[in-house]
């Protein structure tokens, strides 16, 4: 349950449902496998487990959905070398060449006929609703499947009026500015890895991984006028991530802390557990996404 990824959308009006009407919506569009004909599918699946039945899980405040979306594998190789087969024995029977547009039909024949013969694959998507707050995470670093979740549930309930978020100032200037000085707002402190990006047509890039980051190798690459496009940061001593210069947040690691809270709380299920970790989860995470909006939303200063 303890996402490792944190793709942020804003809504823009408040959420109108809560965790039980918003189940009822949902299961208007539950996951199915897809069927011999499909190429992909898509639906709601309960977020805690099998064994819940629940499409939507509320708790203080936030609501916890999951999407499911099922593809089947058909290698472009396979259609490429199918095709090749059979144009060469068409053009040989007929004494011709194939056109251009017979080649295209040709070819969405075999996707067809291949298609039921293709393995399938099923992943699961998780996202919170913030109602308080106004946010929408997801666990996912990929714009497309973020696009693929925020798109059913519009679908699924008519509306869901979402931004990604908009800040005051640039997060390649502040983390820049605070790699530079050296000098970071509490309760942040620096990482042991970081990604540096020049500006104009032709980028350089300079990575640095569990290096110093005040070292003068850092220093050099910025005063040659690179930028910060990614920094690794701990928030509280309580959870270390990646952020990167379009505000996602990547690879997040929940310190050990949570693990003693959670062994003291003694779940008996893998529901209850799921539960208490999305609790514990949610409430720490909220407080970091107040934290980083507070830094790029204040007062513009001078690098």
């Amino acid at each position: 349950m303890w996402f490792k990824n944190l793709y942020l959308y804003q809504l823009q009006q408040e959420f109108p449902l809560t965790a039980e009407t918003l189940h009822e919506r949902l299961s208007s569009k539950p996951f199915a496998p897809c069927t011999k004909e499909q190429r992909e599918a898509s639906g709601w699946v309960a977020p805690l487990g099998k064994d819940s039945e629940n499409l939507a899980h509320g708790s203080g405040g936030f609501i916890l959905i999951s999407m499911a979306h099922q593809e089947r594998i058909l290698p472009s190789t396979v259609i490429r070398e199918t095709l090749e087969e059979r144009v060469e024995d068409i053009e040989a029977r007929e004494n011709r060449k194939l056109g251009s547009r017979e080649k295209k039909d040709l070819r969405e024949q075999i996707e067809f006929e291949l298609l039921p013969q293709a393995f399938t694959r099923t992943r699961q998507l998780d996202a919170w609703i913030d109602t308080e707050k106004r946010w929408v995470v997801l666990n996912t670093s990929s714009a497309s499947q973020a696009e693929r979740l925020t798109s059913l549930l519009r679908k699924t309930i008519d509306s869901f009026p979402v931004i990604t978020p908009d800040t005051q100032q640039s997060p390649t200037f502040v983390m820049t500015q605070w790699l530079s000085s050296g000098v970071l707002p509490a309760p942040f402190e620096l990482g042991e890895e970081c990604e540096l990006r020049s500006q104009g047509e032709t980028q350089s890039v300079a990575s640095f991984k569990k290096h110093e980051l005040l070292s003068d190798e850092v220093k050099t690459n910025l005063a040659s006028g690179k930028f910060v496009s990614k920094l690794m940061l701990t928030w509280d001593k309580r959870i270390s991530f990646v952020l990167t210069d379009a505000l996602h947040v990547k690879r997040v690691k929940f310190l050990d802390i949570y693990d003693e809270q959670l062994e003291e709380q003694d779940p008996q299920s893998q529901a209850e557990r799921k539960d208490i970790e999305f609790t514990l989860m949610t409430g720490e995470v909220a407080r970091l996404i107040e934290d980083l909006m507070q830094c790029f939303n204040s007062a513009k200063t001078t690098a």
